[in-house]
Formats: C-alpha cells, structure tokens, sequence
C-alpha cells in the first residue's frame, strides 16, 4: 500500500490519534481492550492516542479490520492551506495548461486554478478552440459530454455558446462576458466560441456540495434502485412524500397520525395523496407529533428543475454596494444560483476602496474560491495569527478557509464562489445544544470516555 508523506504531517498525526480515541470511545474499548482488539503490546494504543507514538497506516488497518468502521472513517482531512489560504499564481495554472481533443481535433484548453483538499471545488479555466458560425444546437461541430456529478457555476468571457440538453431536447445559448450558468449534474453540456480571432474561454466553477462524500459511497452501497427510490421529486407532490417518509420511519399508521396530529383523517388522507397542500397549523400539529422541526417537512425548490439550469444575464443581475452609502467597499453583482443549494453563493466582487478599511472585511461559514478577473492588481489581506497581505493579478486564483477574515482592497473584479462544507445548520444546532465544552470536544477530544481506577 502506498504511504504518502502527509501522513507523517504533525497536524494529521494529532487529528489521526483524535479519531482513533473517538473511535475507541463510540465502541466501549479501553486502552486495554483496543491494544488486545489491534494485537499492540499492553500501552501502545495509550501511547497513541496521546501523540507519543506515530499512527501507523498498519495501525488503521488492524483498526478498520478488527471494529465496524472503515479506513476511510479513521482517516482525517489533510489541512494543505499555508496560513489559512491556498493560492494558484497564473503561471502555475499555466503549467497545468493541456489540451483535450473531441472527434480527433482540439476542443477545449483546460487550466486548474485554486484547490484545496478541504473543499469539493474543481474549478478549471477552459477556452474554447471550435468556433461555429451559427446558434444551432445540432451543429455537427459541437461535442457533447455525458453530463457529470459535480454542480457547476460556469463564468462566461467573451462570444461564447453554451449548449445544454435537458429530457431528450437540446438547446443553446448565446452567452457573452459576465454571463452566468448554474447547472445540475449529470445534464450534458458543451461550449464552443462564436467569433474567430476574439478570446472565449470559462471558468467552469465545479464542486460536489452535499452529494459528494458519504451519500455517494452510502448509495454505492444500497444500489441504484435505493437511489431511485430514495429520490424526492419536489415539483411532484414533494410535501406528501415527507409526510409518508416521517409516518413510516415513526411506525405510524395514517389512523394514528392523524389522531394524534388532530387532523381528520380524510384531510390527511388528502395531504398524504398530495392532493392539497398543509397549511402553517398543519405543519406544527404534524411536526410535534412526528417530533422533527416544522422545516424537515417542507419541499426544498429547485429553481432548475424545469430545464436543469439556471441562467444570470450579466445585464439583468442584481447589483448592490457593501459597506457604508458614502465609502461603500465593494460593488457586489449576483451571478446564478439555486435555491436547492442555500449554502452557495456566486458573485462578482469589485473592490471599491484604494485603502484599507475596517468595512473591507469579509469573513463567512463558507469555503471560499476567489480568481481575479480584472486586469489591475488587488491587494487581499487576511488574518491567521497575524496580519498577511499579498497582491494578486489576474488570472491568479485562492482558496480561503471558513471564518478567515478576508480583504480585498483597489484593482479590478473578483469572481467569488462560497460553498457550504460539511458543517451544515443541523450539526450547527447540534453543536450548540451539547454541554459548556461539548464542541471542543468533539473536534479535538483526546480523552477517555470514563476515568479509570487508580491503584495508588
């Protein structure tokens, strides 16, 4: 098995004895139990979970092996930022510079920018090297790809044409500089330019959400039939599928749900048909009965359901101004989006001030991807034990942790895409509901779940 060097990272090490203690803990094995489960001599796994013996891959394996866990679940994330912040310089992304061929001849160049280990995105800067001369959305030229699992956030430069095709019908799309694509996965798409001699490329800003990770593996598992069965269609009688998910895993009968909610039953025989739709009272008298909160039986919207994206004209975004009405920081135009993901948000950032100010920072629970679009140079600060600055140009690209403060100061636009990572409201709520030192604990816990007998 290969043995990569982060394991041997100190920041991993101490994340690594973490788990293995937390693990211990969740299945009831002392430091005795553990080392005689492992096959360690007496006190190697104490010596472990303290730091003072390195965390072996074969330890994970005795581990993975011996309890119900997989390796996967023993293994932390590796924090590969420096200073809180991952930053691609143009010439780095240059370098990753390749060409892909589709029917034999190139198609599109493809350049990584920023990524980080900690979050879903792979965002690419692509140029497109067909060029058609019309809008047909059969044009010969065109190559389609079969759709993907990644959400992607397409930034448009230049005379580009998007193609897409949703339930068997293909389409495209004129699209030009500040246009905007939200698309959902597994929806085949292509991108080609419309002018010869004129610079058309994307930023094709793609990132797993909550589908990449263990729902994924999870379905692996159960199949693809489980997968369809577990689907919710929201535009399609979505209410009453939460009412009949909750009755079942609550083993109740609609009789029983219906007596204790205090609804007749031939209201919520209605309400289960989806044939009408609960009103605020409803909800709470189901809610309480069920015990989940009211907004575990509200439909989530997809506003890409009809067509499997979501379109933002440059010329018809929302645009405001951050920061006080006379010195405002920042000109913040909203790119596309979808309800379905509340968590993203996509923006073009355009610095407002020339020096720094107090209202020039910005800080969010979200994992952050920044390129620089404008041809100035920008000026970001950020906070990581101490003050850090560096200046940006364009094409240059950065990753920024959750709940770093950032700064942007002078120069041109910024494209910004915020994701949500794995700590959604529902642990969010979790974490602040556990006891006074709970959520240290729970990122950081060392300790054994009991205290032992002394022999003194």
């Amino acid at each position: 098995m290969h043995k990569p060097n982060t394991l041997h990272d100190p920041g991993v090490q101490q994340r690594l004895a973490a788990l293995l203690r937390s693990t211990a803990n969740d299945l009831k094995r002392p430091d005795g139990a553990a080392d005689a489960d492992l096959g360690l001599p007496a006190g190697t796994f104490a010596r472990l979970v303290t730091g003072k013996t390195a965390v072996t891959w074969e330890v994970l394996t005795a581990a993975a092996a011996a309890w119900p866990v997989n390796t996967r679940d023993l293994l932390p994330l590796h924090d590969d930022t420096d200073r809180d912040v991952r930053i691609c310089r143009r010439a780095d992304s240059l370098a990753s510079s390749r060409t892909i061929a589709r029917a034999g001849r190139p198609y599109y160049e493809y350049q990584d920018t920023a990524m980080s280990r900690l979050a879903s995105y792979r965002p690419e800067w692509i140029r497109m090297l067909c060029t058609v001369d019309d809008n047909d959305a059969h044009n010969s030229a065109v190559q389609w790809n079969n759709g993907h699992l990644l959400y992607q956030l397409t930034y448009t430069v230049g005379p580009v044409n998007y193609y897409y095709q949703w339930n068997g019908r293909s389409y495209c799309v004129p699209m030009d500089t500040g246009d905007s694509v939200f698309g959902l996965p597994f929806s085949p798409h292509s991108f080609t330019s419309r002018a010869v001699g004129r610079s058309a490329y994307i930023l094709a800003l793609t990132y797993g959400g909550d589908l990449a990770g263990d729902p994924q593996r999870e379905l692996a598992v159960l199949g693809g039939d489980a997968a369809q069965t577990l689907a919710f269609d929201a535009a399609e009688h979505g209410q009453a599928a939460l009412f009949s998910t909750f009755m079942r895993a609550r083993m109740l009968t609609p009789v029983e749900l219906a007596r204790h909610a205090g609804i007749s039953p031939s209201r919520l025989d209605a309400l289960l048909a989806g044939k009408v739709t609960a009103v605020e009272s409803e909800l709470h008298q189901l809610a309480n009965t069920l015990r989940v909160n009211v907004r575990e039986l509200l439909p989530v919207i997809c506003d890409a359901v009809g067509g499997g994206v979501v379109m933002q004209r440059a010329a018809m975004a929302r645009r405001w101004y951050l920061g006080p009405a006379a010195t405002p920081a920042y000109e913040i135009v909203q790119l596309a989006g979808d309800r379905l993901h509340p968590h993203t948000t996509a923006v073009e950032l355009r610095p407002q001030l020339g020096k720094p100010a107090a209202q020039a920072w910005l800080s969010t629970y979200q994992h952050q991807y920044v390129y620089v679009l404008g041809d100035h140079p920008t000026q970001m600060m950020w906070e990581s034990g101490c003050l850090h600055q560096t200046t940006l140009q364009q094409g240059d690209s950065v990753y920024v942790k959750p709940l770093v403060p950032v700064a942007f100061i002078g120069g041109g636009g910024l494209l910004v895409l915020r994701i949500g990572g794995a700590v959604r409201p529902d642990v969010r709520f979790a974490l602040g509901n556990m006891a006074k030192d709970g959520p240290t604990r729970y990122a950081e816990d060392t300790q054994l779940w009991y205290v032992p007998e002394r022999n003194d």
